[in-house]
């Protein structure tokens, strides 16, 4: 199970496209609360954050994921376009077990969202 954090339709369609490819459910949600919401109640395995989803405040995300209890808690990947080097080092500091810029995200979707099952 994935849960992924995005306002981006086509990271939505790639992603679901990978998820249906790999046998894995993907569930989103296009704002903080919502997608924490989801954590708690699917326990995913992989929790996948557009760090530039419009109004998303990453340190808040971070610490609410971190206050997850161990058994609820994902994996967290976050990514941003190179050039967002601000969201990238604010995701790094707030916890997020993996940071990649978007060309790199795009590049590894298949297999991260296949290590999710």
């Amino acid at each position: 199970m994935v849960i992924f954090l995005t306002a981006d339709l086509m990271m939505t369609s790639t992603a679901s496209s990978h998820a249906r490819q790999n046998n894995v459910t993907l569930k989103t949600a296009t704002n903080a609360e919502s997608a924490i919401t989801l954590v708690k109640e699917a326990r995913p395995h992989l929790f996948l954050v557009d760090l530039q989803t419009p109004g998303l405040e990453i340190a808040a995300l971070g610490d609410a994921v971190r206050g997850l209890p161990d058994a609820v808690c994902p994996m967290t990947i976050g990514y941003a376009q190179h050039v967002n080097l601000e969201s990238l080092d604010e995701a790094r500091r707030a916890g997020f077990d993996q940071v990649l810029t978007r060309g790199q995200f795009n590049q590894q979707v298949s297999a991260i969202i296949a290590e999710a099952k």
